[in-house]
């Protein structure tokens, strides 16, 4: 088998629909996708990472308009890829379907929960890939792959027709290995892009002392020297407090979308979405309520800081990706540490795009910009520029 059929195995699911168009033309015509196995695609089966879901076989009756956007554009889905049972995961990791590849470095884990759509695009079997962001699923495994991938604006591009998680911070992306693939899918989603202001490039400093030491010492100086920088101090309250905010909501999302299924008499899950599971249903309405009230603090704190033309600098994870087949809380760790870096544009509802920056022990590390609400546009004009200056860009 060649390595690219072993990265195909292991970043397609069994149940893929065959490669597909609606139209040889339009603007993405020349272009081929893949979809996380979250999405609705018509006569297809959507299992979210779970075998039950799979045996129930039910078929979805319409396909996600969030996928149905690029086919109308002409680009052609080479079909469904892996993720993280129902969403749930940092890694790519699932203990029923395996852990697709990391083409970028193949002993370690690819990140998810968008994770087969990242093997894919990185491996080179499609041009582009829609996944789910979170609280990261799309910048990680961008970081960890050493591709581009945007999380957009809460609510700018629909979810119907897409397993909810946690409804209240879940959004549709992409990724791709060059900006150019990005901004042409993003003219697709939001039309062509107009005159945009100056954007004043901002440095959170706190930010970079979140990650490994050398993760930050390789990425600082990355991201100072990128043009004229203003530095600012991004966690209003302490780190801390934007954890204790961002983990009771996604928590009482999750078990108020998927604790009643979960527990269900029989249920196959792994045993780390049971623990997650049983971690959610401890959440109560006494931990949510302030919880959303500083939320909306935080979130004014950022618009504050972005303004108009701001977007804010800030490393996209804190170490380098784990070793496949790490210890269940070796992982928990590290994700409780990216959560730190991942949880900021959840919270605040706002578009966040992972550039490939550089590599660290020959591993592919990430920078991350932070926009305004509707800065998406923003971001995908200054990514190709900002790319060329890294040395990730040099060597492509």
């Amino acid at each position: 088998m060649t390595q690219i059929e072993t990265i195909r195995r292991a970043a397609f699911v069994g149940h893929s629909p065959a490669p597909f168009r609606a139209t040889w033309e339009g603007p993405l015509a020349d272009l081929s996708f893949a979809v996380k196995d979250l999405f609705d695609i018509e006569g297809a089966v959507t299992a979210c990472g779970n075998p039950d879901r799979l045996k129930a076989g039910v078929i979805a009756r319409a396909t996600a308009p969030a996928v149905q956007i690029p086919l109308a554009a002409g680009a052609q889905c080479a079909g469904k890829t892996h993720t993280d049972e129902v969403a749930c995961g940092m890694f790519g990791d699932n203990e029923f379907f395996g852990t697709p590849i990391n083409p970028a470095a193949p002993d370690r884990v690819p990140g998810g929960s968008s994770a087969g759509s990242a093997s894919a695009v990185a491996g080179g079997l499609v041009d582009f890939a829609l996944g789910t962001d979170t609280g990261g699923s799309i910048r990680v495994p961008g970081s960890f792959c050493g591709i581009f991938g945007l999380r957009t604006t809460f609510g700018r591009i629909s979810v119907a027709g897409v397993m909810a998680m946690a409804p209240s911070f879940d959004t549709v992306g992409w990724m791709a290995r060059s900006p150019a693939v990005m901004s042409r899918v993003g003219e697709v989603y939001f039309g062509p892009t107009g005159d945009l202001s100056a954007t004043r490039l901002l440095l959170a400093r706190d930010a970079f002392a979140i990650p490994n030491p050398r993760v930050a010492q390789a990425l600082l100086p990355l991201a100072r020297a990128l043009g004229p920088v203003a530095e600012v101090d991004l966690y209003r309250g302490g780190v801390a407090h934007w954890l204790d905010t961002f983990r009771p909501l996604q928590l009482g999302d999750l078990h108020a979308t998927l604790g009643t299924w979960a527990a269900a008499e029989g249920r196959q899950v792994s045993a780390s979405i049971a623990q997650r599971m049983a971690l959610a249903a401890t959440v109560t309405a006494a931990d949510i309520a302030p919880a959303a009230r500083w939320r909306e603090g935080l979130t004014e704190h950022m618009i504050d800081l972005l303004g108009a033309d701001g977007v804010i600098c800030i490393p996209t994870a804190h170490d380098l990706p784990p070793f496949v087949g790490g210890g269940l809380e070796q992982l928990i760790e590290f994700r409780e540490k990216t959560l730190a870096l991942t949880c900021v544009a959840s919270l605040a509802r706002l578009p966040q795009l992972n550039i490939p920056a550089t590599m660290v022990e020959g591993v592919p590390v990430g920078l991350s910009f932070i926009a305004g609400p509707r800065g998406e546009e923003r971001l995908l004009a200054m990514a190709a520029t900002l790319h060329a200056q890294l040395p990730a860009g040099r060597a492509a």
